[in-house]
Protein backbone atom coordinates (compact mmCIF):
# COMPACT_ATOMS: atom_id res chain seq x y z
CA UNK A 1 0.00 0.00 0.00
CA UNK A 2 0.87 3.32 -0.29
CA UNK A 3 0.52 5.00 3.07
CA UNK A 4 1.66 8.99 4.80
CA UNK A 5 2.87 9.10 8.40
CA UNK A 6 2.22 12.67 9.61
CA UNK A 7 4.43 13.13 12.92
CA UNK A 8 7.19 11.74 12.76
CA UNK A 9 8.51 11.49 16.76
CA UNK A 10 9.44 8.27 18.55
CA UNK A 11 6.17 6.49 17.49
CA UNK A 12 5.76 7.78 14.22
CA UNK A 13 9.39 7.44 12.21
CA UNK A 14 9.38 3.52 14.41
CA UNK A 15 5.52 3.30 12.48
CA UNK A 16 6.65 4.30 9.32
CA UNK A 17 9.63 2.32 9.22
CA UNK A 18 8.15 -0.49 10.07
CA UNK A 19 5.58 -0.44 7.55
CA UNK A 20 8.57 0.87 5.08
CA UNK A 21 10.51 -2.23 5.93
CA UNK A 22 7.76 -4.62 5.33
CA UNK A 23 7.01 -3.75 2.00
CA UNK A 24 4.67 -0.83 1.84
CA UNK A 25 5.83 2.83 0.93
CA UNK A 26 5.61 5.10 2.97
CA UNK A 27 5.26 8.99 2.49
CA UNK A 28 6.92 10.72 5.46
CA UNK A 29 6.19 14.40 6.98
CA UNK A 30 7.17 16.43 9.83
CA UNK A 31 7.22 20.04 10.65
CA UNK A 32 10.37 19.89 12.78
CA UNK A 33 12.91 20.55 9.78
CA UNK A 34 15.42 19.08 11.54
CA UNK A 35 14.02 15.37 11.70
CA UNK A 36 12.97 16.29 7.73
CA UNK A 37 16.94 16.77 6.76
CA UNK A 38 18.65 13.87 8.94
CA UNK A 39 15.98 11.73 7.24
CA UNK A 40 16.45 12.83 3.44
CA UNK A 41 19.89 12.09 4.51
CA UNK A 42 19.29 8.66 5.85
CA UNK A 43 20.50 9.44 9.35
CA UNK A 44 18.27 8.20 12.65
CA UNK A 45 16.93 11.63 14.46
CA UNK A 46 15.37 9.26 16.96
CA UNK A 47 16.87 6.76 20.15
CA UNK A 48 14.82 3.78 20.27
CA UNK A 49 15.98 0.16 20.30
CA UNK A 50 16.63 -1.72 16.64
CA UNK A 51 15.89 1.60 14.90
CA UNK A 52 18.11 2.38 12.95
CA UNK A 53 18.84 -1.03 12.16
CA UNK A 54 15.14 -1.48 10.85
CA UNK A 55 15.73 1.79 9.06
CA UNK A 56 18.76 0.56 6.91
CA UNK A 57 16.15 -2.01 5.37
CA UNK A 58 13.24 0.56 4.87
CA UNK A 59 15.03 3.98 3.20
CA UNK A 60 14.02 2.56 -0.29
CA UNK A 61 10.96 2.73 0.29
CA UNK A 62 10.48 5.67 3.31
CA UNK A 63 10.32 8.80 1.08
CA UNK A 64 10.36 12.14 3.25
CA UNK A 65 7.94 15.23 2.03
CA UNK A 66 7.97 18.64 2.60
CA UNK A 67 4.28 19.27 2.97
CA UNK A 68 0.51 17.61 4.32
CA UNK A 69 -0.34 17.88 0.54
CA UNK A 70 2.68 16.01 -1.14
CA UNK A 71 2.23 13.26 1.75
CA UNK A 72 -1.71 12.75 1.54
CA UNK A 73 -1.34 13.13 -2.28
CA UNK A 74 0.83 10.44 -2.60
CA UNK A 75 -0.87 7.77 -0.56
CA UNK A 76 -4.20 6.28 -0.02
CA UNK A 77 -3.98 5.95 4.04
CA UNK A 78 -2.76 9.29 6.29
CA UNK A 79 -1.67 7.84 9.71
CA UNK A 80 -1.23 11.43 12.22
CA UNK A 81 0.72 10.23 15.22
CA UNK A 82 1.30 13.86 16.95
CA UNK A 83 1.06 14.42 20.88
CA UNK A 84 -1.67 14.96 22.64
CA UNK A 85 -0.56 16.97 25.55
CA UNK A 86 -2.85 16.55 29.20
CA UNK A 87 -4.40 19.58 30.20
CA UNK A 88 -4.45 20.51 33.85
CA UNK A 89 -7.97 19.02 34.51
CA UNK A 90 -6.54 15.64 33.03
CA UNK A 91 -7.88 15.72 29.46
CA UNK A 92 -6.21 15.53 26.30
CA UNK A 93 -6.08 18.44 24.56
CA UNK A 94 -6.71 18.19 20.62
CA UNK A 95 -4.95 21.31 19.16
CA UNK A 96 -2.03 19.78 17.35
CA UNK A 97 -4.13 16.83 16.00
CA UNK A 98 -6.44 20.03 14.70
CA UNK A 99 -3.66 21.99 13.34
CA UNK A 100 -2.70 18.43 11.04
CA UNK A 101 -6.34 18.11 9.86
CA UNK A 102 -6.39 21.98 8.90
CA UNK A 103 -3.12 21.22 7.18
CA UNK A 104 -4.53 18.31 5.67
CA UNK A 105 -8.02 19.75 4.18
CA UNK A 106 -7.37 21.46 1.44
CA UNK A 107 -5.52 18.47 -0.01
CA UNK A 108 -8.31 15.77 0.91
CA UNK A 109 -11.02 18.30 -0.66
CA UNK A 110 -8.76 18.20 -4.09
CA UNK A 111 -8.34 14.53 -4.37
CA UNK A 112 -11.17 12.77 -6.21
CA UNK A 113 -9.95 9.64 -4.86
CA UNK A 114 -11.29 7.93 -1.66
CA UNK A 115 -8.49 8.58 1.62
CA UNK A 116 -8.28 7.49 4.41
CA UNK A 117 -7.05 9.66 7.33
CA UNK A 118 -5.90 7.51 10.63
CA UNK A 119 -5.86 9.46 14.23
CA UNK A 120 -3.63 7.60 15.86
CA UNK A 121 -2.62 9.56 18.81
CA UNK A 122 -4.74 9.24 22.45
CA UNK A 123 -7.56 11.35 22.70
CA UNK A 124 -10.51 11.83 24.50
CA UNK A 125 -13.37 9.43 23.81
CA UNK A 126 -15.77 11.68 21.32
CA UNK A 127 -13.03 13.35 19.52
CA UNK A 128 -13.43 11.82 16.42
CA UNK A 129 -17.81 12.41 16.10
CA UNK A 130 -17.65 15.73 17.63
CA UNK A 131 -14.33 17.56 16.86
CA UNK A 132 -12.88 15.47 13.80
CA UNK A 133 -15.52 14.80 11.29
CA UNK A 134 -17.30 17.99 11.43
CA UNK A 135 -14.20 19.75 10.75
CA UNK A 136 -13.28 17.71 7.69
CA UNK A 137 -16.35 17.64 6.90
CA UNK A 138 -16.22 21.18 6.50
CA UNK A 139 -13.18 21.85 5.41
CA UNK A 140 -13.84 19.78 2.49
CA UNK A 141 -17.22 19.97 1.38
CA UNK A 142 -17.42 15.72 1.88
CA UNK A 143 -19.45 13.32 3.72
CA UNK A 144 -17.34 10.87 6.37
CA UNK A 145 -17.98 7.37 5.23
CA UNK A 146 -18.17 8.28 1.58
CA UNK A 147 -15.89 10.95 0.25
CA UNK A 148 -13.62 10.36 2.84
CA UNK A 149 -12.49 7.82 5.69
CA UNK A 150 -11.98 8.63 8.89
CA UNK A 151 -10.24 5.79 11.71
CA UNK A 152 -8.96 6.14 14.99
CA UNK A 153 -6.01 3.48 15.47
CA UNK A 154 -4.15 4.11 18.22
CA UNK A 155 -0.99 1.76 18.98
CA UNK A 156 -0.43 -0.16 22.43
CA UNK A 157 3.55 0.00 22.65
CA UNK A 158 6.33 0.85 25.30
CA UNK A 159 9.21 3.01 24.80
CA UNK A 160 12.29 1.27 24.29
CA UNK A 161 10.17 -2.16 22.82
CA UNK A 162 8.32 0.03 19.86
CA UNK A 163 9.47 -1.87 17.32
CA UNK A 164 8.78 -5.41 18.66
CA UNK A 165 5.90 -4.04 19.99
CA UNK A 166 4.47 -2.43 17.02
CA UNK A 167 5.24 -6.19 14.59
CA UNK A 168 3.86 -8.75 17.04
CA UNK A 169 0.70 -7.09 18.75
CA UNK A 170 -1.83 -9.45 20.63
CA UNK A 171 -4.66 -7.06 19.01
CA UNK A 172 -4.94 -3.82 16.59
CA UNK A 173 -7.12 -1.56 17.53
CA UNK A 174 -9.92 -0.17 14.76
CA UNK A 175 -11.64 2.61 14.85
CA UNK A 176 -13.90 2.98 11.70
CA UNK A 177 -16.43 5.52 10.23
CA UNK A 178 -17.41 3.01 7.48
CA UNK A 179 -16.75 -0.93 6.52
CA UNK A 180 -14.42 0.28 4.01
CA UNK A 181 -11.94 2.22 5.85
CA UNK A 182 -12.05 -0.05 8.45
CA UNK A 183 -11.09 -3.12 6.23
CA UNK A 184 -8.61 -1.77 4.15
CA UNK A 185 -6.52 -0.56 7.61
CA UNK A 186 -7.30 -4.07 8.57
CA UNK A 187 -5.41 -5.32 5.59
CA UNK A 188 -2.32 -2.54 6.06
CA UNK A 189 -1.55 -4.54 9.40
CA UNK A 190 -2.48 -7.83 8.07
CA UNK A 191 -0.06 -7.79 6.21
CA UNK A 192 2.75 -5.56 8.54
CA UNK A 193 2.21 -7.67 12.05
CA UNK A 194 4.78 -10.52 12.28
CA UNK A 195 2.04 -12.02 14.36
CA UNK A 196 -1.74 -12.93 13.25
CA UNK A 197 -3.29 -10.40 16.14
CA UNK A 198 -7.25 -10.08 16.77
CA UNK A 199 -8.40 -7.57 14.62
CA UNK A 200 -10.54 -5.68 16.77
CA UNK A 201 -12.60 -3.39 14.16
CA UNK A 202 -15.58 -0.80 16.23
CA UNK A 203 -17.17 2.48 16.18
CA UNK A 204 -14.86 5.45 16.49
CA UNK A 205 -16.40 6.09 19.72
CA UNK A 206 -15.84 2.46 21.31
CA UNK A 207 -12.09 2.45 19.85
CA UNK A 208 -11.94 5.53 21.66
CA UNK A 209 -12.78 4.05 25.15
CA UNK A 210 -11.04 1.04 24.79
CA UNK A 211 -7.86 2.40 24.44
CA UNK A 212 -7.60 4.69 27.23
CA UNK A 213 -9.49 2.16 29.27
CA UNK A 214 -7.23 -0.94 28.76
CA UNK A 215 -4.40 1.44 29.30
CA UNK A 216 -6.11 1.76 32.91
CA UNK A 217 -6.53 -1.69 33.22
CA UNK A 218 -2.46 -2.63 32.59
CA UNK A 219 -1.86 -0.22 35.44
CA UNK A 220 -4.61 -1.76 37.52
CA UNK A 221 -2.42 -5.01 37.68
CA UNK A 222 0.48 -2.43 38.19
CA UNK A 223 -0.60 -1.49 41.23
CA UNK A 224 -2.18 -4.37 42.59
CA UNK A 225 1.11 -6.01 42.47
CA UNK A 226 2.97 -3.25 44.12
CA UNK A 227 0.15 -2.92 46.70
CA UNK A 228 0.37 -6.47 47.17
CA UNK A 229 4.30 -6.20 47.49
CA UNK A 230 3.78 -3.27 50.42
CA UNK A 231 1.74 -5.83 52.26
CA UNK A 232 4.78 -8.87 51.61
CA UNK A 233 7.14 -7.13 53.49
CA UNK A 234 4.97 -6.42 56.74
CA UNK A 235 4.40 -10.41 56.70
CA UNK A 236 7.41 -12.64 57.87
CA UNK A 237 8.34 -15.14 55.08
CA UNK A 238 5.77 -13.95 52.53
CA UNK A 239 7.21 -13.49 48.92
CA UNK A 240 5.55 -11.20 46.09
CA UNK A 241 7.20 -13.12 43.33
CA UNK A 242 6.34 -16.07 44.33
CA UNK A 243 2.47 -15.19 45.04
CA UNK A 244 2.30 -13.42 42.15
CA UNK A 245 3.55 -16.04 39.88
CA UNK A 246 0.54 -18.63 41.20
CA UNK A 247 -2.08 -15.39 40.74
CA UNK A 248 -0.83 -14.93 37.22
CA UNK A 249 -0.58 -18.59 36.15
CA UNK A 250 -4.74 -18.46 36.29
CA UNK A 251 -5.95 -17.77 32.73
CA UNK A 252 -8.57 -15.45 34.26
CA UNK A 253 -5.92 -13.08 35.42
CA UNK A 254 -2.89 -13.48 33.25
CA UNK A 255 1.15 -12.65 34.30
CA UNK A 256 1.64 -9.53 32.23
CA UNK A 257 2.38 -6.65 34.36
CA UNK A 258 2.22 -8.43 37.67
CA UNK A 259 5.08 -8.06 39.35
CA UNK A 260 5.76 -6.08 42.52
CA UNK A 261 8.92 -3.06 42.33
CA UNK A 262 8.32 0.40 41.22
CA UNK A 263 5.09 1.72 40.05
CA UNK A 264 3.93 2.45 36.39
CA UNK A 265 5.71 5.85 34.49
CA UNK A 266 6.48 7.14 31.53
CA UNK A 267 4.62 9.07 29.01
CA UNK A 268 1.27 7.56 28.87
CA UNK A 269 -0.26 5.42 31.86
CA UNK A 270 -0.28 8.02 34.17
CA UNK A 271 -1.99 10.62 32.31
CA UNK A 272 -3.53 7.93 30.75
CA UNK A 273 -5.44 7.15 34.46
CA UNK A 274 -5.99 10.92 34.63
CA UNK A 275 -7.88 11.35 31.19
CA UNK A 276 -10.25 8.41 31.69
CA UNK A 277 -11.09 9.91 35.52
CA UNK A 278 -11.94 13.18 33.87
CA UNK A 279 -13.86 11.65 30.89
CA UNK A 280 -16.09 9.60 33.63
CA UNK A 281 -16.85 12.54 35.25
CA UNK A 282 -17.71 14.52 32.57
CA UNK A 283 -20.51 11.91 31.87
CA UNK A 284 -21.18 11.72 35.46
CA UNK A 285 -19.83 8.71 36.81
CA UNK A 286 -16.55 8.31 38.74
CA UNK A 287 -13.88 6.13 38.25
CA UNK A 288 -13.17 4.69 41.57
CA UNK A 289 -10.89 2.13 40.46
CA UNK A 290 -8.77 4.44 39.10
CA UNK A 291 -8.54 6.34 41.75
CA UNK A 292 -6.98 3.44 43.77
CA UNK A 293 -4.65 3.03 41.16
CA UNK A 294 -3.41 6.12 41.32
CA UNK A 295 -2.85 6.61 44.86
CA UNK A 296 -1.03 3.28 45.30
CA UNK A 297 1.19 4.21 42.35
CA UNK A 298 2.04 7.52 43.96
CA UNK A 299 2.82 6.04 47.29
CA UNK A 300 5.89 4.13 45.98
CA UNK A 301 8.22 6.86 46.00
CA UNK A 302 7.25 8.23 49.30
CA UNK A 303 7.93 3.72 50.69
CA UNK A 304 11.43 3.86 49.16
CA UNK A 305 12.58 7.38 50.92
CA UNK A 306 10.70 6.32 54.01
CA UNK A 307 13.04 2.51 54.12
CA UNK A 308 16.24 4.66 53.32
CA UNK A 309 15.51 6.93 56.51
CA UNK A 310 14.90 4.69 59.11
CA UNK A 311 18.89 3.34 57.80
CA UNK A 312 20.63 6.72 57.43
CA UNK A 313 19.86 10.52 58.42
CA UNK A 314 20.76 13.50 56.19
CA UNK A 315 23.68 13.89 54.76
CA UNK A 316 24.38 10.50 54.02
CA UNK A 317 25.12 9.48 50.80
CA UNK A 318 22.43 7.27 48.78
CA UNK A 319 23.63 5.90 45.53
CA UNK A 320 20.62 5.45 42.95
CA UNK A 321 20.88 3.15 40.19
CA UNK A 322 18.59 3.31 37.35
CA UNK A 323 16.59 6.49 36.43
CA UNK A 324 14.25 5.92 33.26
CA UNK A 325 10.96 5.21 33.98
CA UNK A 326 11.74 1.62 32.58
CA UNK A 327 14.74 -0.32 31.01
CA UNK A 328 15.79 0.16 27.68
CA UNK A 329 14.86 3.83 27.38
CA UNK A 330 16.33 7.18 28.59
CA UNK A 331 13.19 8.57 29.42
CA UNK A 332 12.69 10.02 32.61
CA UNK A 333 9.23 11.36 32.19
CA UNK A 334 6.97 10.74 35.90
CA UNK A 335 9.78 8.45 36.75
CA UNK A 336 9.69 7.20 40.64
CA UNK A 337 13.30 7.20 40.75
CA UNK A 338 13.59 10.84 39.58
CA UNK A 339 10.79 11.40 42.23
CA UNK A 340 13.08 9.53 45.14
CA UNK A 341 16.12 11.36 44.62
CA UNK A 342 13.94 14.76 44.58
CA UNK A 343 12.57 13.61 48.47
CA UNK A 344 16.21 12.44 49.16
CA UNK A 345 18.07 16.20 48.03
CA UNK A 346 15.03 18.22 49.34
CA UNK A 347 15.67 16.31 52.70
CA UNK A 348 19.64 16.84 52.73
CA UNK A 349 20.85 14.08 51.75
CA UNK A 350 23.78 13.37 49.54
CA UNK A 351 22.11 11.57 46.35
CA UNK A 352 24.47 10.18 43.20
CA UNK A 353 23.15 8.89 40.14
CA UNK A 354 23.94 6.62 37.68
CA UNK A 355 21.74 5.08 34.51
CA UNK A 356 23.01 3.30 31.26
CA UNK A 357 20.85 5.80 29.24
CA UNK A 358 19.55 8.14 31.77
CA UNK A 359 21.72 10.10 33.13
CA UNK A 360 21.94 13.23 31.11
CA UNK A 361 18.79 14.01 31.45
CA UNK A 362 18.15 13.25 34.88
CA UNK A 363 21.54 15.57 35.77
CA UNK A 364 19.76 18.28 33.14
CA UNK A 365 16.83 17.90 35.49
CA UNK A 366 18.29 17.98 39.03
CA UNK A 367 21.27 20.12 38.21
CA UNK A 368 24.09 20.38 40.97
CA UNK A 369 22.21 19.05 43.88
CA UNK A 370 23.05 15.56 42.70
CA UNK A 371 26.18 13.76 41.43
CA UNK A 372 26.23 11.97 38.54
CA UNK A 373 28.05 9.41 37.75
CA UNK A 374 28.85 7.36 34.11
CA UNK A 375 30.44 4.59 36.44
CA UNK A 376 27.96 2.16 38.45
CA UNK A 377 30.86 1.92 40.82
CA UNK A 378 31.98 5.27 41.26
CA UNK A 379 28.33 6.40 42.26
CA UNK A 380 27.97 3.66 45.45
CA UNK A 381 31.31 4.65 46.48
CA UNK A 382 30.95 5.64 50.45
CA UNK A 383 27.06 5.39 50.25
CA UNK A 384 25.03 4.46 53.04
CA UNK A 385 21.98 3.53 50.91
CA UNK A 386 21.84 2.24 47.70
CA UNK A 387 18.30 1.67 46.00
CA UNK A 388 18.49 -0.73 42.73
CA UNK A 389 15.39 1.33 40.99
CA UNK A 390 14.85 0.60 37.38
CA UNK A 391 15.88 -3.32 35.98
CA UNK A 392 18.53 -2.85 34.20
CA UNK A 393 20.58 -5.84 32.89
CA UNK A 394 23.32 -4.56 33.78
CA UNK A 395 22.65 -4.33 38.00
CA UNK A 396 21.97 -8.12 37.48
CA UNK A 397 25.83 -8.34 36.93
CA UNK A 398 27.44 -5.98 39.81
CA UNK A 399 30.02 -7.95 41.75
CA UNK A 400 28.68 -7.58 45.52
CA UNK A 401 32.37 -8.62 46.77
CA UNK A 402 33.48 -5.02 45.16
CA UNK A 403 30.31 -3.41 46.59
CA UNK A 404 30.81 -3.93 50.24
CA UNK A 405 34.48 -2.64 49.93
CA UNK A 406 33.24 0.85 48.17
CA UNK A 407 30.38 1.12 50.14
CA UNK A 408 29.74 2.61 53.65
CA UNK A 409 29.87 -0.54 56.00
CA UNK A 410 26.52 -2.67 56.32
CA UNK A 411 25.23 -0.26 53.93
CA UNK A 412 21.53 -0.67 53.21
CA UNK A 413 20.34 -2.46 49.65
CA UNK A 414 17.31 -1.59 48.75
CA UNK A 415 16.17 -4.08 45.57
CA UNK A 416 12.98 -2.97 44.34
CA UNK A 417 12.92 -6.14 41.68
CA UNK A 418 14.92 -8.37 43.89
CA UNK A 419 17.69 -8.90 41.46
CA UNK A 420 20.35 -9.71 43.56
CA UNK A 421 18.52 -11.44 45.99
CA UNK A 422 21.17 -15.21 44.77
CA UNK A 423 24.19 -13.39 46.27
CA UNK A 424 25.77 -13.29 49.38
CA UNK A 425 24.15 -10.07 50.66
CA UNK A 426 25.26 -10.88 54.52
CA UNK A 427 28.22 -7.61 54.48
CA UNK A 428 24.74 -5.12 53.76
CA UNK A 429 21.69 -4.48 55.15
CA UNK A 430 19.60 -6.15 52.47
CA UNK A 431 15.81 -5.26 51.86
CA UNK A 432 14.14 -6.64 48.80
CA UNK A 433 11.17 -4.92 47.64
CA UNK A 434 7.98 -7.13 48.35
CA UNK A 435 9.63 -9.90 50.42
CA UNK A 436 8.92 -10.02 54.42
CA UNK A 437 11.40 -10.07 57.14
CA UNK A 438 11.96 -12.82 58.97
CA UNK A 439 11.67 -12.95 62.99
CA UNK A 440 14.74 -12.68 63.25
CA UNK A 441 15.81 -9.78 61.52
CA UNK A 442 15.39 -6.17 62.56
CA UNK A 443 12.72 -4.11 61.62
CA UNK A 444 14.24 -0.89 59.62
Amino acid sequence: MNISVIGLGKLGLCTAACFASTGHTVYGFDLNDHFRSELKSRRNPIEETGLTELLESAWERLHIVDSYEAALQSSDITLIIVPTPSLPDGRFTNDYLVKVLEGLAPALKSKSSFHIVDVVSTVMPGSCDTVFTPLLEKATGKRCGTGFGLVYNPEFIALGSVIRNFLNPDMVLIGASDERSGSAVSELYTSTCKTRPTMAVMSLVNAEITKISLNCYVTMKISYANGLAAICEQVPGADVDVITAAIGADSRVGSKCLKGGLGFGGPCFPRDNLAFQAFAEEFGSEALLGKAVVAVNNSIPERLFSRIARHCAPPAKVALLGLSYKADTHIIEESHSIMLAKMLVAAGYQVALHDPKALDAACDLLGNDVVCCVDPYECLTGAAAIALLTDWPRYRDLDWERVAMLAAPGSLILDSWRTAMNNDMSAFTYIPVGVGISAKDTVL
